[in-house]
């Protein structure tokens, strides 16, 4: 029981990293900042844990929460620049790109978790 969790975190962290090597896009799929607010927000909502509660499976749920936070505050950052403004889709969709990777870090952490739990 114990090594299929791990094993299974390996296939999950294979294919994923496979699919986005696949697409070219492994590199562009990384970003320090959005990490740190789903990383962070899953800490927080994890330390919230009441008694009976398991830690993983909180710090699971405040990672899709904190992706979807910050998807949100990428879009009103992005919606308050002058590229917006003018509609100038060369920098707002690059900007729409790196937003998404929040929810998609959130999710990731949470299927982590469903697997560690």
């Amino acid at each position: 029981m114990f090594m299929k969790r791990y094993i299974g975190v390996l296939i999950i962290l294979g294919t994923i990293a496979g699919a986005l090597m696949s697409a070219g896009a492994l590199a562009i799929a990384i970003d320090l900042m959005a990490l740190v607010v789903v990383v962070a927000v899953g800490v927080g909502h994890g330390l919230g844990a009441k008694d009976g509660e398991n830690i993983i499976t909180r710090f699971g749920d405040g990672c899709v929460r904190g992706g979807w936070l910050g998807l949100l505050i990428g879009v009103v950052v992005i919606l308050n620049t002058n590229a917006a403004a003018q509609m100038d889709f060369t920098m707002i969709i690059p900007a729409m790109a790196l937003a998404w990777l929040t929810p998609l870090y959130g999710y990731f952490f949470k299927l982590i978790s469903m697997q560690l739990d």
